[in-house]
């Protein structure tokens, strides 16, 4: 064991951050509906692609690998394009709890439990640190929850998100005729957490029967422009339902206990890690994995739907987006309805040209002073209009700096997924905007 690897062996045992020197650490947490962008973006900030790459187990926020997995860290030599960083190793934490936990864990300083680069290399990580995060990213702008990042907190736009309403996999009942989510249904359904299906049939005989709709927990950036966009505030009630793999019924719970699988009377599904803080933010579905996961049980009793990510959504159902429904009648995409089992590219030209309304402003946060426990300065860090620095790189907007999309960049990543199918909108490609969560589409962006 070198001297550097075993001082960051003891630093991590000790709970704090990696302080040797030549290593640079950045610490990201928040959106789970935005993690695959974010883990493919950071590989390429790596020159040649990063040297290694852990994962989390599921006691950390973990589970599976890909960049789809919540707990992660890489390791390398950064690429030529973030020059206030060459000469360093630069080592990026990945832990995606949630948007709101995101954003009020970077302005409380709030100590997490991260992945260290220890282990068998693309397997689990067994080596883990306490530090507080560098960078956040959120579903829904700060101004919109109870943590609005004032200074020294800087915030900025990173892409837009789209999100749809998808429904189970249920193979009978109600959910195998609904085609269609109207407003006023999503606006009945949040607060009562189910929706009669009597809404789509107009027969007073289907008042009692039920299409459940499954809700993510409170930290969630997708229930907050779920919420915001039907009218509600961040502590407006909502009523969640879980659904009991085992006994095929849907509950309203009871016990803030965490189940991999819904199981009554337990309230939170999903992994819950960094020391139970997902039980903080009450009844739900920890991430929209845990809702696709539940939307694909099959048994006819599983009348649900939800509304996801257009990432997490891709996995519902027998192929790509087979499960997604229309809302007031418009789709998120040119394709429409032949957005089912889509491979190609996702021409987002009705929320680009401002028809479909379900869809928010990917954020990130970050402290712009130094604070205790990071080593990266605040000059290594920078701003996106920061030459060189690590967010003058990782989030370039050619909306604000002109010039093409930077390597090493969100929006470069974007544009290089478009053929097959792109998970978010560059700032960019947007004809118009929204001054708020959830409000008014307006005039472009600016």
């Amino acid at each position: 064991m070198n001297t550097k690897f075993a001082l960051s062996m003891a630093l991590g045992l000790a709970g704090a951050s990696t302080l040797m020197a030549g290593t640079v650490d950045i610490y990201i947490t928040g959106s789970t509906a935005f993690r695959a962008n974010v883990f493919t973006a950071c590989t390429n900030l790596y020159s040649g692609g990063p040297s290694a790459i852990y994962f989390a187990d599921a006691a950390h926020g973990g589970s599976s690998s890909g960049a789809s997995a919540g707990s992660w860290v890489m390791t390398g030599n950064p690429i030529a394009q973030v020059t206030n960083l060459q000469g360093n190793t630069m080592v990026i934490h990945g832990l995606f709890t949630g948007s709101i936990q995101g954003l009020q864990s970077v302005e409380n300083h709030q100590p997490l439990i991260w992945a260290q680069p220890h282990g068998t290399v693309g397997g689990a990580a067994d080596q883990y640190v306490t530090n507080s995060p560098t960078i956040a990213f959120s579903d829904s702008a700060s101004a919109a929850c109870p943590y609005v990042a004032n200074a020294p907190f800087n915030e900025e736009s990173v892409a837009v998100q789209p999100f749809v309403v998808a429904k189970s996999t249920a193979t009978g009942g109600a959910v195998t005729n609904i085609t269609n989510v109207s407003w006023e249904q999503l606006n009945y359904g949040i607060p009562n957490g189910r929706i009669p299906l009597s809404g789509w049939t107009g027969n007073v005989n289907d008042t009692n029967t039920f299409v459940y709709l499954l809700q993510r927990t409170k930290d969630s950036g997708t229930r907050r422009t779920e919420t915001a966009g039907e009218g509600f505030q961040f502590n407006d009630p909502v009523t969640v339902y879980i659904y009991d793999y085992t006994n095929n019924f849907f509950y309203t719970p009871t016990v803030l206990n965490a189940t991999a699988n819904g199981a009554s009377p337990n309230g939170v599904v999903g992994p819950v890690g960094n020391n139970g803080a997902n039980l903080n933010w009450g009844y739900g579905y920890v991430g929209g994995g845990d809702i696709k996961n539940t939307l694909n049980n099959n048994s006819i009793s599983n009348q649900s739907i939800a509304v996801l990510s257009i990432s997490d959504s891709k996995g519902v159902g027998a192929g790509n987006w087979s499960n997604v429904v229309s809302f007031g009648g418009l789709w998120p995409t040119a394709a429409g309805v032949n957005i089912h089992n889509n491979s190609g590219t996702n021409d987002y030209s009705p929320i680009i040209l401002g028809y479909y309304p379900i869809w928010g402003y990917e954020v990130l946060i970050y402290d712009t002073v130094q604070y205790v426990d990071q080593d990266i300065t605040s000059g290594q860090l920078g701003t996106q209009t920061t030459p060189g620095s690590f967010m003058g790189v990782f989030n370039a907007q050619t909306l604000i700096n002109g010039g093409s999309p930077l390597i090493g960049s969100i929006e470069r990543e974007i544009n290089i997924t478009k053929p097959n199918g792109a998970t978010a909108i560059p700032l960019v490609d947007m004809q118009n905007s929204r001054q708020a969560v959830g409000g008014v589409i307006s005039p472009p962006f600016n």
